[in-house]
Protein backbone atom coordinates (compact mmCIF):
# COMPACT_ATOMS: atom_id res chain seq x y z
CA UNK A 1 0.00 0.00 0.00
CA UNK A 2 1.34 3.33 -1.18
CA UNK A 3 0.63 6.20 0.41
CA UNK A 4 1.35 9.79 -0.85
CA UNK A 5 2.33 12.60 1.38
CA UNK A 6 -0.31 15.22 1.15
CA UNK A 7 -0.90 17.96 3.56
CA UNK A 8 -4.11 16.78 4.51
CA UNK A 9 -5.20 13.57 4.05
CA UNK A 10 -8.41 12.74 1.28
CA UNK A 11 -9.13 10.53 4.74
CA UNK A 12 -8.97 13.78 6.72
CA UNK A 13 -10.34 16.11 4.19
CA UNK A 14 -13.54 14.09 3.84
CA UNK A 15 -13.93 13.88 7.38
CA UNK A 16 -13.20 17.78 6.99
CA UNK A 17 -16.33 17.97 4.64
CA UNK A 18 -18.63 15.82 6.16
CA UNK A 19 -18.10 17.97 9.98
CA UNK A 20 -18.51 21.30 7.87
CA UNK A 21 -21.31 20.15 6.25
CA UNK A 22 -23.13 18.91 9.27
CA UNK A 23 -22.04 22.52 10.91
CA UNK A 24 -23.56 23.72 8.39
CA UNK A 25 -26.76 21.41 8.87
CA UNK A 26 -27.18 22.11 12.31
CA UNK A 27 -26.79 25.96 12.12
CA UNK A 28 -29.80 25.90 9.59
CA UNK A 29 -31.51 23.55 11.55
CA UNK A 30 -31.39 26.17 14.66
CA UNK A 31 -31.67 29.66 12.64
CA UNK A 32 -32.75 32.88 15.07
CA UNK A 33 -32.24 30.20 18.12
CA UNK A 34 -29.58 31.41 21.05
CA UNK A 35 -26.59 29.23 20.73
CA UNK A 36 -22.96 28.75 22.18
CA UNK A 37 -20.39 27.85 19.81
CA UNK A 38 -16.94 26.19 20.50
CA UNK A 39 -13.75 26.88 18.11
CA UNK A 40 -11.47 24.81 17.35
CA UNK A 41 -8.38 26.57 19.43
CA UNK A 42 -11.29 26.00 22.50
CA UNK A 43 -13.09 29.66 22.97
CA UNK A 44 -16.63 30.06 22.92
CA UNK A 45 -18.92 32.65 20.85
CA UNK A 46 -22.50 32.98 22.12
CA UNK A 47 -25.16 34.94 19.72
CA UNK A 48 -28.42 34.07 18.08
CA UNK A 49 -27.92 32.43 14.46
CA UNK A 50 -29.32 34.98 11.60
CA UNK A 51 -27.59 33.38 8.43
CA UNK A 52 -25.82 30.01 7.47
CA UNK A 53 -24.52 29.30 4.00
CA UNK A 54 -21.86 27.21 2.21
CA UNK A 55 -19.04 28.67 3.73
CA UNK A 56 -20.47 29.49 7.50
CA UNK A 57 -22.57 30.87 9.98
CA UNK A 58 -23.44 34.59 10.63
CA UNK A 59 -24.25 34.93 14.68
CA UNK A 60 -25.55 38.13 16.21
CA UNK A 61 -23.85 38.67 19.00
CA UNK A 62 -24.74 40.71 22.09
CA UNK A 63 -21.68 43.34 22.92
CA UNK A 64 -20.82 43.73 26.43
CA UNK A 65 -22.30 46.83 27.96
CA UNK A 66 -20.46 45.58 31.44
CA UNK A 67 -19.52 50.14 32.03
CA UNK A 68 -23.23 50.72 32.75
CA UNK A 69 -24.21 47.07 34.85
CA UNK A 70 -23.74 48.44 38.03
CA UNK A 71 -24.86 51.93 37.45
CA UNK A 72 -28.71 50.36 36.04
CA UNK A 73 -29.07 47.78 38.70
CA UNK A 74 -27.90 49.69 42.28
CA UNK A 75 -26.39 52.75 41.65
CA UNK A 76 -27.41 56.19 40.41
CA UNK A 77 -30.70 56.37 38.91
CA UNK A 78 -31.60 52.40 39.87
CA UNK A 79 -35.16 53.25 41.00
CA UNK A 80 -35.54 57.08 40.16
CA UNK A 81 -36.20 57.18 36.76
CA UNK A 82 -32.96 58.30 36.04
CA UNK A 83 -31.18 57.85 32.64
CA UNK A 84 -30.48 54.30 32.62
CA UNK A 85 -33.02 52.96 35.93
CA UNK A 86 -35.87 51.16 36.08
CA UNK A 87 -38.10 53.38 37.33
CA UNK A 88 -41.40 54.88 36.37
CA UNK A 89 -41.08 57.14 33.34
CA UNK A 90 -42.04 59.11 30.23
CA UNK A 91 -42.48 56.39 27.47
CA UNK A 92 -43.89 53.29 29.87
CA UNK A 93 -47.41 54.78 31.26
CA UNK A 94 -48.10 54.59 34.79
CA UNK A 95 -46.59 51.65 36.57
CA UNK A 96 -45.67 50.16 33.80
CA UNK A 97 -41.65 51.39 34.22
CA UNK A 98 -40.87 49.40 37.28
CA UNK A 99 -38.45 46.76 36.22
CA UNK A 100 -38.09 47.41 32.69
CA UNK A 101 -34.78 48.82 31.43
CA UNK A 102 -34.81 51.80 29.72
CA UNK A 103 -31.81 50.39 27.11
CA UNK A 104 -31.98 47.70 25.08
CA UNK A 105 -28.95 45.44 24.83
CA UNK A 106 -26.87 45.71 21.52
CA UNK A 107 -25.83 43.12 19.16
CA UNK A 108 -23.19 43.35 16.35
CA UNK A 109 -23.24 40.43 13.45
CA UNK A 110 -19.88 38.16 13.41
CA UNK A 111 -19.16 35.81 10.57
CA UNK A 112 -17.47 32.22 11.35
CA UNK A 113 -15.84 29.96 9.22
CA UNK A 114 -17.10 26.08 8.99
CA UNK A 115 -13.89 24.75 9.49
CA UNK A 116 -12.73 26.84 12.56
CA UNK A 117 -16.11 25.01 14.45
CA UNK A 118 -16.04 22.55 16.69
CA UNK A 119 -19.28 21.82 18.19
CA UNK A 120 -22.76 24.16 19.07
CA UNK A 121 -24.35 24.19 22.26
CA UNK A 122 -27.55 25.31 23.62
CA UNK A 123 -26.64 27.61 26.37
CA UNK A 124 -30.31 26.90 28.04
CA UNK A 125 -32.58 23.79 28.98
CA UNK A 126 -36.40 23.94 28.85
Amino acid sequence: MQHTNHPMGYEDQAHSEHHQQHMQEMCQQYHLYFIQLQMMDGSIAEGIIEDADHEGVTLLMPEDDGHMEGSRQFGAGAFGGGPYGFGPGPGYGPGLGYGIPRRFRRFRRRRFPYFGLRTLFFPFFF
